[in-house]
């Protein structure tokens, strides 16, 4: 049996209209936009069972990638891209988790780190490599919650190179505890 280019077309204009439908739900809805990347993240992250530091670059990976499938979906439909939109990236808390992204928006992102709360040293030194970065502008932390907030020069940064680097300061924030 042959696929004749008569059968292939009316599939590609209803994939079409499809996505141009899509589209414009998402620009109509703008919440469904925002919460999209937050449940993507989530369902990867739980179905792959990840936790951690893991969990953070994958989560801001699966997050920058359903916004640019959101942004291709609204372009389809005619409508303006959401670049530099607030949309959160939350991973479900857990009680063996390292780190958690609370909230993140181009410039800003706030972490959960239940290890401050208790490590006084581990918390003075990640502020202290975090001030150290080109990319940071200022951070504000919250021990008693838990919680830090890093402003940054997103400029020429993607948020898997963000991650990244944010995964290295944890890290070596870490390690320099256990050297000392």
């Amino acid at each position: 049996m042959t696929t004749t280019s008569a059968t292939v077309e009316p599939q590609a204009t209803q994939l079409s209209e499809t996505s141009s439908q899509l589209g414009k739900l998402l620009e109509t809805y703008g919440e469904i936009a925002a919460i999209l990347p937050v449940l993507t993240g989530l369902l990867v992250t739980t179905q792959l069972r990840l936790r951690g530091a893991g969990a953070l670059v994958v989560n801001i990976a699966i997050a920058a990638v359903t916004r640019q499938v959101i942004v291709e979906l609204k372009k389809q439909a005619g409508t303006h891209s959401v670049e530099g939109a607030a949309t959160p990236v939350v991973q479900a808390p857990s009680d063996d988790e390292e780190y958690t992204i609370v909230h993140s928006v181009p410039g800003r992102i706030r972490l959960r780190i239940p290890r401050l709360q208790t490590d006084a040293a581990f918390a003075k030194r990640l502020e202290s490599l975090l001030l150290t970065q080109d990319i940071v502008l200022g951070v504000r932390m919250n021990r008693t919650a838990s919680s830090i907030a890093i402003r940054y020069d997103g400029a020429n940064l993607t948020e898997l190179e963000l991650g990244m680097r944010l995964l290295h300061l944890l890290e070596q924030a870490e390690q320099d505890g256990a050297d000392g």
